[in-house]
């Protein structure tokens, strides 16, 4: 990226003054935080916005600048389509995609989802990069969506969890389906949820080993929220309706809660291939040898990847 490109609007205060970030941020959320700053003003060219005590925040786009160009916070017009058609669908169903964080906050791993599967999702060339990255197996892909939680709740968790995305699709042993879980500086959540659902699907699933053990340990905060999303993929898998199940990690190399997550969950698994670690970066690299999705990549690595 050219910094001093002709055309270039230069804003104050600048992506990189120390007032714009949160006093003493370290680490690295503070890195993809500056990466974020740097891409709103120097690619984006758009003014840094407010949030919560932050005015302004450098990884938050203004409301102004997100009135005159909706579209900033996502990188293809088939992102930002898709995200218009689930929000409504997820408001439908009594749900709501926080309209904020979707089209101001640039951090945030829910923009993230649709610019990678929202994007790709009506791709042709999506199927080899499915095949590379996620599974060998997959023969046609059925469907792409994001913010996906089936319905109605009370026949699978009877609660809110829902994948990020679900990709359905074939292979020539039957149909599949894989619910992803995405993650950009997010931890997993902390909060210890637990209930006799949780425990009758962890138990009659066939997932789990040692199933009236496992929820003991899967309820930790570490492992809760992706012990939730396989539950979520078991119940459905249960259901008989979309084939076989599983569910997919999809974070920087660098995220330790993530790893840590499926460490945990993995140990819990009567299958671990039901688990899958995609890191962006390999993702990338995957995508990076598909030549209909070089362009792609290029734009979602320079937006998300140092």
């Amino acid at each position: 990226m050219d910094l001093d490109r002709p055309g270039a609007r230069w804003l104050s205060p600048a992506w990189n003054d120390p007032s714009i970030f949160p006093a003493n941020a370290r680490g690295r959320i503070a890195k993809y935080r500056r990466h974020q700053s740097w891409y709103r003003e120097c690619v984006l060219q758009a003014e840094a916005g407010k949030f919560m005590t932050y005015d302004p925040l450098g990884s938050y786009l203004s409301k102004q600048s997100v009135e005159s160009s909706p579209s900033l916070n996502f990188l293809t017009a088939e992102a930002e389509a898709h995200a218009v058609e689930r929000a409504a669908v997820v408001r439908d169903e009594g749900g709501a995609l926080d309209p904020v964080r979707l089209r101001q906050n640039l951090l945030s791993s829910m923009p993230l989802c649709f610019n990678l599967f929202g994007s790709l999702r009506g791709e042709p060339a999506f199927l080899t990069l499915f095949q590379r990255v996620f599974d060998p197996a997959a023969t046609r892909i059925i469907n792409v969506m994001c913010e996906y939680a089936p319905q109605p709740p009370d026949d699978y968790l009877a609660d809110r969890t829902a994948f990020d995305a679900v990709v359905f699709y074939e292979t020539s042993a039957g149909p599949r389906f894989m619910g992803i879980e995405t993650k950009y500086t997010e931890p997993f959540s902390a909060k210890e949820y637990e209930t006799p659902t949780y425990n009758k699907v962890t138990a009659n699933s066939g997932w789990f080993e040692d199933p009236e053990t496992a929820p003991s340990v899967l309820k930790g905060s570490k492992s809760n929220q992706l012990w939730r999303n396989l539950m979520l993929a078991a119940s459905l898998e249960l259901a008989r309706a979309h084939g076989r199940g599983s569910v997919a990690v999809v974070a920087l190399q660098d995220d330790p809660g993530a790893a840590e997550a499926i460490k945990i969950c993995r140990k819990h698994l009567s299958d671990q291939s039901r688990l899958v670690w995609a890191p962006i970066e390999a993702l990338l690299d995957a995508a990076d040898g598909v030549p209909e999705l070089t362009e792609w990549s290029l734009a979602f690595r320079l937006r998300y990847v140092p």
